[in-house]
């Protein structure tokens, strides 16, 4: 049997048993030697079992896309972001769950986990609840570690901030993103106001826009990346696919500002290979100062 085989039987002959803590060291060194989705869960499993619940979920988020794919590994992701006090993710995945008995079951868990919370930690929460409040007043790197406390406040303390936020220009763009991208999955049919990217301020309802990559711009944009680079050079593909769906996000939910998605992207190879190429098509004016801004913003994020 090789070491991986014998890591992983070790690990889960002492969770067999209830010794956690030595199925966590197990399933620690079996993940380090073999980072597959099948070991992330297993180490997740223990670590949660162990009562390390916000550890079980950090370690889970290394394969989110994964977990949310498959009903049962939904749940356990569920069930993760709910035992570690993550509210606000454990709501996007109760509104977003495919069989309404399922999302009426989670929301009612999730309701009663937050009233325990604002009855045991309630002190605590305000003192996040302030903080997110005022997050632009602190560095770079402090407003992101905020925002992550903040998705264990109960919604309603996460949504009251949220609208002082989104009206702050100088809140950091990844977490101004971030925000939207989290009261459009709340499905909350409310109208927000939010400062854009031009500094003007806008009022709409978030979960009446398509997601930033279900955006009809987005598909002609990705379809064009696909049929011209996709096959010639993925290198560059996967690189300008990144770029593509951070733009989407930043410029969400004004996407449709984008008059001519081919000419969008264009402009980001242009700039990609640093050569101007004849044959492209030339953005409007409108479009031009748009993008000048979405890359402006991925540059205060440091994404480009």
């Amino acid at each position: 049997m090789t070491p991986v085989n014998n890591l992983r039987q070790e690990g889960q002959e002492a969770f067999d048993n209830g010794d956690y803590e030595l199925a966590v060291q197990k399933w620690s060194d079996l993940y380090d030697s073999d980072r597959t989705f099948e070991n992330n869960q297993l180490f997740a499993r223990a670590l949660s079992r162990s009562g390390q619940p916000q550890a079980a979920l950090t370690v889970a988020k290394e394969y989110v896309g994964e977990y949310l794919g498959q009903k049962k590994d939904y749940q356990f992701y569920f069930d993760l972001c709910l035992n570690a006090s993550y509210f606000i993710m454990a709501r996007r995945m109760a509104m977003e769950s495919i069989e309404e008995r399922d999302k009426n079951r989670r929301i009612k868990e999730v309701e009663e986990a937050e009233k325990k919370a604002k009855e045991e930690h309630g002190d605590a929460l305000k003192k996040i609840a302030r903080r997110f409040h005022h997050i632009s007043g602190y560095d770079a790197l402090e407003q992101q570690q905020i925002y992550q406390d903040a998705m264990s406040l109960p919604i309603e303390d996460y949504v009251d901030a949220a609208r002082t936020i989104l009206k702050d220009p100088y809140t950091l763009p990844l977490v101004q993103a971030s925000i939207l991208s989290d009261i459009q999955c709340l499905i909350l049919h409310q109208n927000f106001t939010y400062c854009f990217l031009d500094g003007k301020e806008y009022t709409t309802v978030f979960c009446e826009h398509p997601r930033p990559l279900r955006d009809p711009n987005f598909e002609a944009a990705r379809n064009y990346l696909i049929e011209t680079v996709g096959q010639e050079d993925p290198v560059a593909f996967e690189m300008l696919m990144e770029q593509l769906k951070l733009e989407m996000h930043v410029l969400f939910p004004q996407i449709d500002r984008i008059e001519n998605p081919i000419a969008w992207v264009q402009s980001d190879m242009t700039l990609f290979n640093d050569r101007d190429d004849q044959s492209f098509e030339e953005e409007s004016e409108e479009q031009k100062n748009l993008h000048l801004l979405v890359h402006r913003s991925l540059e205060e994020m440091g994404a480009s």
